[in-house]
């Protein structure tokens, strides 16, 4: 859980990241576009997430294709959502049983701010 974005809920705030990769996701049989972003920070660069995936993201498909290690900054609104399994496979609900996370939505006001040339994706974390 991304506890550490649980005091920003429901609020529009100005983000700084590492773009990771493009990707997209099947929910109810729609196919949309997301965006992988590492070292999410704040303001003060702090961080808030190993990384984090973003739906929908209108706002950097406006400025055009990131690459991988390019820093973004950024605002969106962080909501809660309900993470796991949810379906009628009980061994499945056991094994990702649903947790309350959270998420940024509605990016904008998105621009570039450099690059990491040599970005070590090891030292970030896992991708769940």
């Amino acid at each position: 859980m991304r506890t550490k974005l649980q005091p920003l809920q429901g609020k529009r705030v100005r983000f700084t990241a590492t773009f990771g990769e493009y990707g997209t996701y099947r929910k109810h049989g729609v196919t949309g576009k997301s965006i992988l972003l590492h070292d999410l920070r704040d303001r003060s660069g702090k961080i808030l997430a190993d990384h984090i995936w973003i739906n929908y993201p209108a706002g950097f498909d406006a400025v055009g294709t990131f690459q991988k290690g390019d820093l973004v900054e950024f605002t969106a609104k962080v909501d809660e959502y309900l993470h796991g399994y949810r379906g009628q496979k009980i061994e499945d609900r056991l094994a990702r049983p649903p947790t309350i996370d959270y998420r940024l939505k509605y990016p904008r006001n998105v621009r570039k701010i450099g690059a990491i040339a040599d970005f070590d994706y090891s030292l970030s974390g896992t991708c769940t």
